[in-house]
Protein backbone atom coordinates (compact mmCIF):
# COMPACT_ATOMS: atom_id res chain seq x y z
CA UNK A 1 0.00 0.00 0.00
CA UNK A 2 1.18 2.97 -1.09
CA UNK A 3 1.07 6.44 1.55
CA UNK A 4 -1.49 7.93 -0.61
CA UNK A 5 -3.74 4.85 -0.96
CA UNK A 6 -3.12 4.82 2.66
CA UNK A 7 -4.35 8.49 2.96
CA UNK A 8 -7.38 7.94 0.46
CA UNK A 9 -9.21 4.76 1.93
CA UNK A 10 -8.84 6.14 5.49
CA UNK A 11 -10.18 9.82 4.74
CA UNK A 12 -12.84 8.61 2.68
CA UNK A 13 -14.46 6.05 4.32
CA UNK A 14 -13.89 7.76 7.64
CA UNK A 15 -15.95 10.37 6.11
CA UNK A 16 -18.63 9.19 4.10
CA UNK A 17 -19.00 6.21 7.37
CA UNK A 18 -19.91 9.51 9.38
CA UNK A 19 -22.51 10.49 6.95
CA UNK A 20 -23.92 6.41 6.74
CA UNK A 21 -22.05 5.95 2.93
CA UNK A 22 -19.06 3.69 2.21
CA UNK A 23 -17.55 5.34 -0.61
CA UNK A 24 -14.35 4.40 -2.56
CA UNK A 25 -14.07 7.58 -4.79
CA UNK A 26 -12.11 8.95 -7.97
CA UNK A 27 -8.94 10.08 -6.90
CA UNK A 28 -10.10 13.80 -6.57
CA UNK A 29 -8.19 15.60 -3.63
CA UNK A 30 -4.66 16.33 -5.36
CA UNK A 31 -3.35 15.16 -2.34
CA UNK A 32 0.61 16.54 -2.42
CA UNK A 33 3.68 16.41 -4.10
CA UNK A 34 3.80 12.67 -3.52
CA UNK A 35 3.23 11.69 -6.83
CA UNK A 36 6.63 12.85 -8.11
CA UNK A 37 8.02 9.41 -7.33
CA UNK A 38 6.00 7.77 -9.25
CA UNK A 39 7.26 9.78 -12.30
CA UNK A 40 3.87 10.50 -13.46
CA UNK A 41 4.31 12.97 -16.64
CA UNK A 42 1.78 15.86 -15.88
CA UNK A 43 2.79 18.98 -15.35
CA UNK A 44 0.27 19.72 -12.96
CA UNK A 45 0.39 17.58 -9.87
CA UNK A 46 -3.54 18.25 -8.82
CA UNK A 47 -3.65 16.21 -12.45
CA UNK A 48 -0.37 14.15 -11.58
CA UNK A 49 -1.71 13.04 -8.55
CA UNK A 50 -5.21 11.68 -10.13
CA UNK A 51 -2.79 10.09 -12.60
CA UNK A 52 -0.76 8.09 -10.61
CA UNK A 53 -3.74 6.41 -9.27
CA UNK A 54 -5.35 5.41 -12.74
CA UNK A 55 -4.11 2.19 -12.29
CA UNK A 56 -5.58 1.27 -8.53
CA UNK A 57 -8.93 0.05 -10.09
CA UNK A 58 -10.49 0.03 -6.13
CA UNK A 59 -9.23 3.34 -5.50
CA UNK A 60 -9.86 4.48 -9.33
CA UNK A 61 -13.55 3.70 -9.55
CA UNK A 62 -16.75 5.40 -7.15
CA UNK A 63 -18.80 2.93 -5.08
CA UNK A 64 -21.71 3.88 -2.78
CA UNK A 65 -23.56 1.33 -0.75
CA UNK A 66 -25.95 2.79 1.50
CA UNK A 67 -25.21 0.98 5.37
CA UNK A 68 -27.97 1.14 7.73
CA UNK A 69 -27.96 4.89 8.45
CA UNK A 70 -29.64 7.01 6.03
CA UNK A 71 -27.92 9.96 4.58
CA UNK A 72 -30.51 12.64 5.96
CA UNK A 73 -33.32 12.99 8.27
CA UNK A 74 -35.75 12.16 5.10
CA UNK A 75 -34.38 8.67 5.00
CA UNK A 76 -33.71 9.46 1.13
CA UNK A 77 -30.49 7.44 -0.46
CA UNK A 78 -27.87 9.23 -2.49
CA UNK A 79 -29.34 8.82 -6.23
CA UNK A 80 -28.05 5.22 -8.23
CA UNK A 81 -28.30 7.79 -11.44
CA UNK A 82 -25.83 10.06 -10.26
CA UNK A 83 -23.73 7.18 -9.35
CA UNK A 84 -23.89 6.00 -12.73
CA UNK A 85 -23.39 9.29 -14.13
CA UNK A 86 -20.11 10.10 -12.01
CA UNK A 87 -18.95 6.27 -12.82
CA UNK A 88 -19.19 6.91 -16.87
CA UNK A 89 -17.50 9.82 -16.51
CA UNK A 90 -14.86 8.74 -14.50
CA UNK A 91 -14.37 6.36 -17.67
CA UNK A 92 -14.42 9.04 -20.25
CA UNK A 93 -11.97 10.97 -17.78
CA UNK A 94 -9.10 8.36 -17.79
CA UNK A 95 -9.51 8.01 -21.99
CA UNK A 96 -9.06 11.73 -21.98
CA UNK A 97 -12.24 12.57 -23.51
CA UNK A 98 -12.88 15.53 -21.08
CA UNK A 99 -15.92 17.13 -22.81
CA UNK A 100 -17.90 14.17 -22.27
CA UNK A 101 -16.48 13.81 -18.99
CA UNK A 102 -17.33 17.11 -18.15
CA UNK A 103 -21.09 17.09 -19.61
CA UNK A 104 -21.23 13.92 -17.04
CA UNK A 105 -19.91 15.24 -14.25
CA UNK A 106 -22.61 18.47 -14.59
CA UNK A 107 -25.01 16.18 -14.86
CA UNK A 108 -24.45 13.94 -12.31
CA UNK A 109 -24.25 17.51 -9.92
CA UNK A 110 -27.17 17.97 -10.72
CA UNK A 111 -29.25 15.07 -9.71
CA UNK A 112 -27.63 15.23 -6.36
CA UNK A 113 -28.39 18.96 -5.73
CA UNK A 114 -32.62 18.14 -7.35
CA UNK A 115 -31.99 15.26 -4.36
CA UNK A 116 -29.88 15.91 -1.81
CA UNK A 117 -30.23 20.06 -1.95
CA UNK A 118 -27.07 22.53 -2.82
CA UNK A 119 -25.72 22.08 0.17
CA UNK A 120 -25.18 18.55 1.38
CA UNK A 121 -21.54 17.44 1.70
CA UNK A 122 -21.61 14.88 -0.78
CA UNK A 123 -22.08 17.54 -3.36
CA UNK A 124 -18.99 18.84 -2.70
CA UNK A 125 -17.49 15.34 -4.15
CA UNK A 126 -19.12 16.34 -7.51
CA UNK A 127 -17.81 20.01 -7.61
CA UNK A 128 -14.31 18.88 -6.64
CA UNK A 129 -14.33 16.07 -9.24
CA UNK A 130 -15.23 19.25 -12.20
CA UNK A 131 -12.70 21.01 -10.44
CA UNK A 132 -9.84 18.33 -11.33
CA UNK A 133 -11.03 18.14 -14.44
CA UNK A 134 -10.41 21.63 -15.00
CA UNK A 135 -7.15 21.00 -13.76
CA UNK A 136 -5.66 18.75 -15.97
CA UNK A 137 -6.45 21.31 -18.66
CA UNK A 138 -5.01 24.16 -16.97
CA UNK A 139 -8.97 25.82 -17.07
CA UNK A 140 -7.97 27.45 -13.53
CA UNK A 141 -10.86 30.30 -13.99
CA UNK A 142 -13.47 26.82 -14.07
CA UNK A 143 -11.81 25.14 -11.78
CA UNK A 144 -11.61 28.21 -8.80
CA UNK A 145 -15.05 28.99 -7.86
CA UNK A 146 -15.61 24.67 -8.13
CA UNK A 147 -13.38 24.30 -5.35
CA UNK A 148 -14.30 27.09 -3.16
CA UNK A 149 -17.52 26.18 -3.63
CA UNK A 150 -17.08 22.55 -1.83
CA UNK A 151 -14.95 24.10 0.94
CA UNK A 152 -18.35 26.38 1.46
CA UNK A 153 -20.18 23.23 1.63
CA UNK A 154 -17.78 21.45 3.79
CA UNK A 155 -17.50 24.27 6.37
CA UNK A 156 -21.29 24.97 6.39
CA UNK A 157 -21.92 21.37 6.93
CA UNK A 158 -18.96 19.39 8.69
CA UNK A 159 -17.15 22.53 10.47
CA UNK A 160 -14.31 24.43 9.04
CA UNK A 161 -12.13 22.66 11.53
CA UNK A 162 -12.99 19.17 9.60
CA UNK A 163 -10.28 17.15 8.50
CA UNK A 164 -12.30 16.96 5.03
CA UNK A 165 -11.56 20.66 4.84
CA UNK A 166 -8.06 20.67 5.20
CA UNK A 167 -8.02 18.30 2.48
CA UNK A 168 -10.06 20.90 0.06
CA UNK A 169 -7.90 23.62 1.43
CA UNK A 170 -4.95 21.31 -0.28
CA UNK A 171 -6.30 21.38 -3.28
CA UNK A 172 -6.96 24.90 -3.29
CA UNK A 173 -3.52 25.65 -2.49
CA UNK A 174 -2.15 23.35 -4.84
CA UNK A 175 -3.85 25.26 -7.60
CA UNK A 176 -2.90 28.51 -6.63
CA UNK A 177 0.68 27.07 -6.54
CA UNK A 178 0.35 26.22 -10.39
CA UNK A 179 -1.30 29.33 -11.16
CA UNK A 180 2.00 31.17 -9.51
CA UNK A 181 -0.10 33.04 -7.08
CA UNK A 182 2.31 32.03 -4.35
CA UNK A 183 1.06 34.17 -1.53
CA UNK A 184 -2.67 32.61 -1.61
CA UNK A 185 -1.52 29.00 -1.74
CA UNK A 186 0.71 29.62 1.21
CA UNK A 187 -2.12 30.73 3.26
CA UNK A 188 -4.24 27.51 2.07
CA UNK A 189 -1.56 25.35 2.93
CA UNK A 190 -0.84 26.54 6.15
CA UNK A 191 -4.62 26.36 7.43
CA UNK A 192 -4.54 22.64 6.11
CA UNK A 193 -1.62 21.48 7.97
CA UNK A 194 -2.91 23.44 10.98
CA UNK A 195 -6.03 21.51 10.66
CA UNK A 196 -4.08 18.43 10.13
CA UNK A 197 -2.43 18.82 12.96
CA UNK A 198 -5.43 19.44 15.35
CA UNK A 199 -7.56 16.71 13.97
CA UNK A 200 -4.49 13.96 13.28
CA UNK A 201 -1.83 15.14 16.19
CA UNK A 202 1.23 16.97 15.14
CA UNK A 203 3.29 13.21 14.31
CA UNK A 204 0.71 11.52 12.29
CA UNK A 205 1.90 10.52 8.82
CA UNK A 206 -0.72 12.46 6.73
CA UNK A 207 0.66 15.53 8.54
CA UNK A 208 4.11 14.88 6.48
CA UNK A 209 2.13 15.89 2.85
CA UNK A 210 0.92 19.35 3.76
CA UNK A 211 4.65 19.93 5.57
CA UNK A 212 6.15 18.70 2.03
CA UNK A 213 3.82 20.68 0.11
CA UNK A 214 4.95 24.19 1.77
CA UNK A 215 8.41 23.02 1.25
CA UNK A 216 7.76 22.60 -2.21
CA UNK A 217 6.20 25.77 -2.51
CA UNK A 218 8.63 28.20 -0.11
CA UNK A 219 11.38 26.26 -2.78
CA UNK A 220 9.19 27.45 -5.71
CA UNK A 221 9.39 30.92 -3.87
CA UNK A 222 13.26 31.27 -3.82
CA UNK A 223 12.66 30.81 0.26
CA UNK A 224 14.98 27.68 0.26
CA UNK A 225 15.69 28.44 4.35
CA UNK A 226 12.17 28.81 4.99
CA UNK A 227 11.68 25.62 3.04
CA UNK A 228 14.11 23.43 5.04
CA UNK A 229 12.06 22.56 8.55
CA UNK A 230 9.33 21.53 6.78
CA UNK A 231 11.14 19.26 4.46
CA UNK A 232 13.19 17.87 7.72
CA UNK A 233 10.39 17.42 9.87
CA UNK A 234 7.94 15.54 6.78
CA UNK A 235 11.14 13.34 6.34
CA UNK A 236 11.27 12.68 9.83
CA UNK A 237 7.39 11.81 10.09
CA UNK A 238 7.52 9.59 7.42
CA UNK A 239 10.67 7.81 8.89
CA UNK A 240 9.55 7.28 12.34
CA UNK A 241 5.82 6.54 10.03
CA UNK A 242 7.67 3.42 8.01
CA UNK A 243 9.96 2.54 11.44
CA UNK A 244 6.69 1.54 12.75
CA UNK A 245 4.90 -0.02 10.03
CA UNK A 246 2.30 3.25 10.02
CA UNK A 247 2.46 3.27 6.63
CA UNK A 248 3.72 0.71 4.34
Amino acid sequence: MTLQTFNRKFIFNLFCLSLGLLLVPAPVMGYGNFADALGCPSKNMLACEKHAFQEDNEIGSVRLTSLEKKIDPEGSELPAEAVRLKDLAEAYETNGDFKNAETLYLQSLDVIIKTLGEEHPIGAFALINLADLYIQTDDYLKAEPMYLRSLMIINKALGSEHFFAALTLNNIAGMYKNMGEYTKAEMMYLRSLDIHEKSLGPQHPNVAIPLNNLAELYRLMGKDKKAEPYYLRAKEIIKHAMENDTVE
